[in-house]
């Protein structure tokens, strides 16, 4: 069967129209073509090049991003001479041309693809309306411009809360350096030794109760700072959050981006202004806090200035007047101070007043003097400090309870607040399911996770400084109950060694009196027998014998009755010497115990009883005693845990 050749049938109306198109097209693919060839076609060595002239290089942006030089070409001029790992230019060169000659077409082949290259059908170009441009560009425009207008009403408010923030700052400034001048000019009245005389050791701490005033009322102006730029900070946040929902609206109705870009946009901006409030908040926490320590560190250092000076006039006085004010120094308002009032939540008060009660318990340790501190004694005082402890313990783990609680409720919150935004967007139309979803995991779940991340931490961090300091103060009060045992130790000790001469006293008495017994129940059997004999004579002479006899016994029995008084008397007066040499024993084991002498103090070795040592590495003036030291523990630690 022969094979029949397709063709192409063209509609007669059309046929010239097609010719023309065709034409058109042939005419631009050659002109392609020939372009191309020109540009990739070597310089130098074209053949059909008859000018002499240095030819002109034309090279683009890429080419000469790097220099003039190829990578290949850097390589060769960078290259030693005789390099066996640089490649030879010359060989590549070769090479290069080699491969050209065996790649050159023909033109025949070049015209044949150039036929090919022609579509089968040609559609005409049509210039289109740029309409649609110039709408997007007007959108654009006015998108941009109230986006400008957006960040000047931001930047106008902060110019305007500026000022105000500028003028808390100076009232307190002013207050602070006012009060200064207050407290330096009650310290000058102790300044110079002259005047320190005329104080009495009341009016000395009377004078620091009126320094000491003056830090509530500081601490109360730096709470009212904080205060009043947070204030300033939520009116700041209500004005932005107004001006955010104007401008979204208007930037809503002019439609230059998508919703969903839109909202993007307006969020972008939005955490930017949460960052700077973020860091607004921060700085006057900062601020706070700095204020809160300087503040700490005036009254310190006042406070060592003013104990500098109380030294300065224990030195000045008599011995007298030491001693009172080492009484006075016993006292409860020396030993526990009014501190500044401070405003803790619900955990700190309760464990204030848990921790009183404490104090209360470890001060009882004061009125264990003897006869009273016996081991028993200080056996329920443990037993009732321990309990204290262990009720200090269940407070803290409760309130750790009710702390994880308000944090779960937070972040319960937050998936509420997540729901209802994506709930919302669904509603609204902004986006499809799947999107919320996608906008939720990526933007918003990270979020709520770090914040998670941030309680756990800190719930971790709070429970392990409760732990630690549960430990420490388990520790410090056994210390303390061992050295208030020890003291009952001593003081038994001594009990024991005054029955031990009490008893040696009854037993010389009662060996003193059995000799006199013996020895006056011997005279009295003989002056009973004179007396029978007595009866018997019948003479004068007789009677009288027997009466001179019996007188002389009766003198005998007086003379022993007067030595056995004597004996006793004797003894009895050795007694006072047994028990001095007791009580001297019993004040070398106080001595010993608590590492003092009679003449000179001893430094103490203990570590209970050793004394806290300055920055400056010199020894405190006071001597800090067990009470001092588990006071200033159980009264700071709790503080320092939420700080």
């Amino acid at each position: 069967m022969a094979e029949t050749a397709s063709m192409r049938v063209v509609p007669s109306g059309k046929i010239y129209r097609q010719m023309f198109d065709a034409q058109v097209q042939l005419q631009r693919s050659l002109t392609k073509m020939k372009s191309r060839e020109t540009n990739t076609a070597p310089l130098d060595h074209s053949p059909e090049r008859q000018s002499t002239a240095i030819p002109v290089v034309k090279l683009t942006k890429e080419e000469v991003a790097h220099g003039l030089l190829t990578e290949r070409q850097r390589t060769w001029a960078d290259g030693f001479p005789n390099d066996p790992y640089v490649e030879n230019p010359v060989l590549h060169k070769q090479y290069s041309e080699f491969v050209r000659s065996t790649m050159k077409e023909t033109d025949s082949s070049k015209a044949g693809k150039e036929v090919q290259g022609l579509p089968d059908v040609v559609v005409p170009a049509k210039e289109g309306s740029n309409i649609i441009e110039r709408i997007a560009a007007s959108r654009q425009k006015r998108h941009e411009s109230t986006v400008e207008d957006l960040h000047q009403e931001l930047s106008l408010i902060n110019s305007d809360l500026e000022p105000v923030i500028t003028e808390y700052s100076e009232t307190l400034l002013r207050k602070l350096d006012d009060d200064d001048k207050e407290i330096n000019h009650l310290l000058a009245r102790i300044e110079k030794d002259e005047d320190l005389l005329t104080y009495n050791l009341e009016e000395l701490y009377k004078l620091w109760d009126q320094v000491q005033h003056h830090s509530a009322e500081r601490q109360a102006w730096i709470n009212e700072l904080d205060q009043q730029l947070s204030k300033v900070e939520d009116d700041r946040m209500d004005m932005m959050r107004n001006i955010f929902k104007s401008y979204a609206k208007t930037l809503e109705k002019i439609a230059h981006l998508m919703p969903p870009d839109l909202n993007r946009f307006l969020d972008q901006e939005s955490q930017l202004v949460n960052q700077t409030m973020l860091s607004n908040r921060r700085a006057y926490s900062d601020l706070f806090v700095r204020l809160m320590s300087a503040d700490i560190e005036r009254e310190k250092s006042q406070y060592t200035i003013w104990k500098r000076r109380v030294e300065d006039w224990r030195q000045l006085n008599t011995k007298l007047a030491i001693e009172h004010f080492s009484n006075f120094m016993q006292e409860e308002k020396i030993i526990n101070p009014p501190g500044v009032t401070k405003v803790y939540n619900f955990m700190i008060a309760e464990q204030d007043v848990i921790n009183k009660r404490r104090l209360d318990v470890v001060q009882q340790l004061c009125d264990l003097k003897p006869p009273a501190s016996t081991k028993t004694a200080v056996y329920q005082w443990d037993k009732t400090i321990q309990n204290l402890t262990k009720e200090i313990d269940s407070v803290n783990q409760l309130h750790l309870t009710k702390l994880h609680a308000e944090y779960e409720k937070v972040c319960q919150d937050c998936l509420e607040k997540i729901e209802f935004i994506k709930k919302s967007l669904i509603d609204d139309g902004v986006c499809a399911p799947p999107r919320a979803q996608q906008v939720v995991d990526q933007h918003m779940l990270p979020l709520v996770g770090e914040r998670q991340r941030v309680f756990e931490n800190n719930l971790e961090t709070m429970e392990k400084d409760l732990e630690n300091h549960m430990k420490e103060m388990t520790e410090r009060l056994k210390m303390l109950f061992k050295f208030a045992q020890g003291a009952a130790h001593v003081w038994d000790v001594h009990e024991i060694g005054l029955a031990k001469q009490e008893r040696a006293l009854q037993e010389k008495l009662e060996q003193c009196r059995q000799v006199h017994d013996n020895q006056n129940q011997d005279k009295e059997a003989h002056l009973d027998i004179i007396m029978d004999r007595m009866r018997q004579d019948a003479t004068e002479k007789q009677l009288k014998d027997s009466l001179d006899k019996a007188l002389d016994m009766l003198n005998k029995i007086k003379n022993a009755y007067e030595v056995f008084h004597t004996d006793q008397m004797d003894i009895v007066k050795n007694y006072p010497t047994m028990v001095k040499a007791e009580m001297k024993n019993y004040d070398e084991g106080v001595c010993k115990f608590f590492e003092v002498g009679r003449n000179q103090p001893k430094k103490s070795k203990s570590k209970i009883l050793a004394p806290k040592k300055s920055k400056s590495g010199d020894e405190s003036e006071i001597t800090t005693t067990p009470l001092d030291f588990l006071r200033r523990n159980l009264c700071g630690r709790t503080q320092f845990l939420f700080s």
